[in-house]
């Protein structure tokens, strides 16, 4: 058994001791409920017999105290050996530690759940903490999760199918889910269970065999990525276009360079509503460049000069972050431009 469910029995056992001894004492001897209640503890405590003039009389009153008796510096005996094992071993710290965890993880809110910390979860990781995103992992591997804990990660050591351990994660308040463990029949049952109990929440999901797509959007991922085919592809690229590769790389991984990507969506009251490409005065303004435009569910791509900018619409853009924070405001922006 666990040191906390050792911990948890031993709590168990005083309330159900204290309990029959009230029930008992109220009964026997017709003590008023706090009498009993406190004769019990006195009992407990082994600091008397009895509670002041309270002391059992009748026959039955006096077995009932001495079998009370026994029994309750037994329990307490327990109690007190496995607490002191929980401190010497350093369990009750983790108790702590898991405590203020899981209230850091309640207020969370608009985050990211992580189902799978493995090796592709670790670069999802990587990347979810230098965007500075608010994540929790979810991940039965318990080594690796101590691992993740002593790096200042939020982390919560169990099986991310349960739907009692997603709610821990938050995710009716979560904004996404990344489904990367490394069985795809696993990541079909979470995506299944995340989005019964959350319909809006956008899941990715990993899938390593082709035959598992299909699967993971009927479960209802919105996105399934396998590593393989992108690998695969990314290695074909690489020796036939090696130097786009080089600054694709760069401007998506390195954050020491001043170009990134950036998806801004238009507002209903933005000033660009209505007006195509050329008369925006994106660039003119802002020094950014629109490298798509996504409207419902259609990507375009390259757009036209003359590609009308409509409410909803998302443009994927690049620049420096100044210049992208600009484009950001015109998107929004109520006023006149």
């Amino acid at each position: 058994m666990s040191p906390y469910k050792k911990l948890l029995l031993a709590v168990l056992s005083l309330a159900v001791f204290i309990a029959i001894g009230t029930a008992g004492f109220y009964i026997i001897e017709g003590y008023s409920p706090l009498d009993a209640f406190a004769v019990t503890v006195g009992l407990l405590s082994t600091t008397s017999i009895g509670y002041g003039p309270l002391v059992p009389l009748s026959p039955l009153g006096k077995l009932l105290t001495l079998v009370m008796i026994i029994i309750g510096v037994s329990m307490v005996g327990y109690a007190f050996g496995t607490v002191v094992s929980l401190v010497l071993e350093g369990h009750l710290t983790n108790i702590m530690g898991r405590s203020k965890m899981e209230k850091k993880i309640a207020g969370l809110k608009d985050h990211i759940i992580l189902c799978g910390a493995g090796r592709v979860g670790r670069h999802v990781i990587f990347r979810l903490t230098t965007e500075k995103v608010p994540f929790v992992i979810i991940d039965k591997n318990e080594n690796l999760t101590e691992e993740l804990k002593a790096e200042g990660l939020l982390v919560i050591n169990d099986d991310a199918s349960k739907d009692e351990v997603l709610l821990m994660a938050g995710i009716n308040k979560a904004k996404g889910l990344i489904a990367a463990l490394p069985s795809d029949a696993d990541n079909v049952f979470v995506t299944l269970t995340s989005k019964e109990l959350n319909p809006k929440i956008v899941v990715v999901a990993r899938a390593d065999v082709a035959e598992s797509k299909p699967k993971l959007i009927r479960a209802g991922a919105d996105k399934v990525v396998s590593p393989s085919v992108i690998g695969g592809r990314r290695m074909a690229i690489s020796i036939l276009k090696p130097v786009s590769v080089d600054f694709v790389e760069t401007l998506i991984h390195n954050n020491d360079i001043e170009f990134e990507l950036e998806e801004i969506v238009i507002s209903d009251t933005s000033p660009l509503v209505g007006k195509m490409l050329k008369d925006s005065q994106i660039k003119n303004k802002t020094g950014t460049m629109v490298v798509a435009i996504k409207r419902n569910e259609d990507l375009i791509t390259n757009p036209g000069a003359e590609e009308v900018i409509e409410k909803g619409d998302l443009l994927i853009a690049i620049g420096t972050r100044p210049q992208l924070a600009k484009l950001e405001e015109m998107a929004s922006f109520s006023g006149v431009l």
